[in-house]
Order: C-alpha cells, then sequence, then structure tokens
C-alpha cells in the first residue's frame, strides 16, 4: 500500500477504535440498567384479574323488596241496587264483627215495599173475583143456562189471577228481602282497607263498597325473576327485614306461585305466609325479602368464568403464596344455567375466588394482580 494512503487511514483507524472502546464501555455498564428495566416491564406485566368469590347465594340478586297484604280479604257489597245513605268507616278503621258498614236509603226500598204489597192485595182481590166468577160459571152450566165456552173463559180468567198472585207475592219478598240488604255488616273482625265509593253514590247488586281484611293472617307479596324459580323449593323460606326498621325481621314460608307470569317485568309472583308477625309488619307496610337457603350451597358463577372443553369443564382459582397472587386451573361439574350463570356441583367451595374474565387467555401458575370485582 502505498505511504500516502496509510497516512490517510491512520487518523480512521484511531477513531474506529475510539468507537469500538466506548461501545465495549457501553457494554459492560449497560447489564445492571437492563435488568431493571425488565423487572419493571415484568412487573408491568402482571395484570389485574376480574374475580368474583364464591358464595352460598343462589343468585347474586337475593333481596327483593315486597309488601305485607292480608292473607283474606273480602269485597263486601250490598245486594240490591240503591243510593249509600251512609258510610260509617274509612281506609284504616278497625271493625268487630256484625258492626254496622253502610246503609242504603230506606225510603225508596219502603216504597217498593208498599207498592209490592198493594199490588198483592189487588192480585188477591182479582184471584177471589175470578174464583167467583168461575164457580157461577159451572153452576150455570150445570143447569143448562150457561154455555160450555162461558165455563172455559171462567176457567182462564181464575188461573190468569192465580199466577198474577203468585208473582205479586214473589215481588212482596224480593222488596221485603231488599229491604233487609239496606244494611252492610262486617261478617268478621278486621281492617278496612279501602272504599271504592262515596256517600250518595247509587249502586247496583254486587258493587264492592268495603274492602275488608282479616286481622288473622297477613302474608308478604314479592316479585322475583322468573330463572329464580329454578331452584327454588315448594316450601322455600324466606326472611323478612321491615324498611322502617331494619333490625326487625321475621320468617316466612312460600305459600303460593302466581300461575301467570308478569310479561312486563318477566318475573312471577311469590306469596309469602308469615310466622308470628309482630304488629311492626302491618297491612301495607314495606319489606325486603331474603332467601334463607338451606343444605347443600348452591354455587354459581358467570358463564365467561368456565373455560375448557365441551366434555372437559375448569375455572381458574386464585391463591396467594409469598405476597404474590397465581392462578390454578380447577375442574369443575356444571349442573343448571340460571340466564347468565350456571351452578357449579363439584370443583369449588365457598369463600373460593374464580376468575371471571379472560379465562380463556390464563396459564396454568400464572402470576397475577390485584382483585377487580
Amino acid at each position: 500500500m502505498p505511504r500516502s494512503l496509510t497516512r490517510l487511514c491512520a487518523p480512521d483507524r484511531l477513531r474506529a477504535l475510539s468507537c469500538l472502546t466506548v461501545l465495549a464501555l457501553g457494554m459492560l455498564a449497560s447489564p445492571p440498567a437492563a435488568r431493571a428495566e425488565e423487572e419493571r416491564l415484568t412487573t408491568q406485566a402482571v395484570r389485574p384479574v376480574v374475580t368474583e368469590v364464591i358464595t352460598s347465594d343462589p343468585t347474586r340478586q337475593r333481596y327483593f323488596p315486597g309488601q305485607i297484604k292480608a292473607a283474606h280479604e273480602t269485597a263486601l257489597a250490598f245486594q240490591t241496587i240503591g243510593r249509600i245513605a251512609a258510610l260509617n268507616v274509612a281506609p284504616g278503621d278497625t271493625v268487630e264483627k256484625e258492626e254496622v258498614l253502610a246503609r242504603l236509603d230506606r225510603v225508596s226500598l219502603q216504597q217498593d215495599l208498599e207498592a209490592a204489597q198493594a199490588t198483592v192485595s189487588s192480585a188477591k182481590a182479582q184471584a177471589e173475583y175470578a174464583e167467583t166468577s168461575y164457580s157461577r160459571a159451572m153452576t150455570l152450566q150445570q143447569r143448562d143456562i150457561s154455555p160450555e165456552a162461558a165455563v172455559e173463559a171462567a176457567r182462564a180468567s181464575r188461573d190468569s189471577a192465580r199466577a198474577s198472585l203468585l208473582a205479586a207475592q214473589a215481588s212482596l219478598a224480593s222488596a221485603q228481602e231488599a229491604l233487609s240488604y239496606a244494611t252492610l255488616t262486617a261478617p268478621n273482625a278486621g281492617i278496612v282497607l279501602q272504599t271504592p265509593v262515596e256517600q250518595g253514590t247509587v249502586v247496583s247488586a254486587g258493587t264492592t263498597v268495603v274492602s275488608l281484611a282479616d286481622l288473622e293472617g297477613r302474608e308478604a307479596v314479592i316479585d322475583v325473576p322468573a330463572e329464580f324459580m329454578t331452584f327454588l323449593p315448594a316450601d322455600a323460606l324466606f326472611t323478612l327485614t321491615a324498611m322502617e326498621n331494619t333490625d326487625q325481621t321475621v320468617r316466612a314460608r312460600l305459600s303460593l306461585v302466581e300461575p301467570v307470569a308478569d310479561e312486563t317485568m318477566r318475573g312471577r309472583t311469590l306469596r309469602l305466609t308469615l310466622e308470628d308477625a309482630p304488629r311492626q309488619f302491618r297491612i301495607g307496610s314495606l319489606v325486603t325479602a331474603t332467601f334463607a337457603a338451606v343444605g347443600d350451597p348452591i354455587m354459581t358463577l358467570p358463564l365467561s368464568a368456565i373455560a375448557g372443553s365441551e366434555d372437559s369443564h375448569f375455572v381458574w382459582r386464585v391463591t396467594e403464596s409469598g405476597g404474590k397472587r397465581h392462578v390454578e386451573k380447577v375442574p369443575v361439574t356444571l349442573g343448571f344455567q340460571v340466564a347468565s350463570r350456571v351452578a357449579v356441583k363439584d370443583g369449588i367451595s365457598v369463600g373460593d375466588e374464580i376468575v371471571v374474565r379472560g379465562a380463556h387467555s390464563l396459564e396454568d401458575g400464572q402470576e397475577v394482580g390485584a382483585r377487580v370485582e
């Protein structure tokens, strides 16, 4: 190589050597920083998980609002048409058996009775006259004085008068009965729930005048989702809590499931019979009903928590050791499905923390972060 080229390349060689030296020093100094950065990235990679702690609640919504009602309600009405002259009770009043609740205007009913009596008197006179005429016609016919046609006419008049008398007597009995129906009394002791009519209203027979609730029995009426009926036993037990006083509770047992479902709310109406209800649970008060599950716990999970194949299902259970949280694969046996949740028969226990989101993106033993509800 010519000497001139050697002189020209020497500075380049020095610069290259210097660069290599700096690079080597940089490589020697980089491991601690790289390790710190790697640890920072690893810490950031531990993602939080959405989990649910297993309880024995058959559904996440197990508190149902309701209202206390009478076990037996009676709609009382007059058995005849008339104008209400007196209404002696109001909603909330307590009445005793045979107490007078309302009266109809007896003047018009008395007039109807007197008219019926007059009709009976007239019909009786007509019947007596017809009977006499028939007897006279028979006597004349036997003497060959009166023709047979006259006898038949007299007989027809007599029969017609008798029928008119019977009709008049029936009308009189009806008027007498209507007059006796002018007073509405309580068939038993109870509480007046409502009075749909007012004094002075003209009502027909059968129109509700007073709604009376029996004092002996009370029940709670609640609405529950239709899916709730899947696991509800026939004699399910509930705990009722008064909204006015949350410390006051009472037990109630399922007595009736309304046969017609509510199409709007897509639920079912349950009637719960109260057991030895205190006076605080009065008719019309609001309560909260809690399903008191008995026997083996019923555990459910969202469908999103279930992973695996159609024949083999599993969930991810979160465990904690050494201050770190990891997930472990737990095989489970599934039961019936309740809306977006499914019952788990075996594999998990009450108190387990189960991942309910992202179940298909985890690995056995993977470290996870804090819990997110």
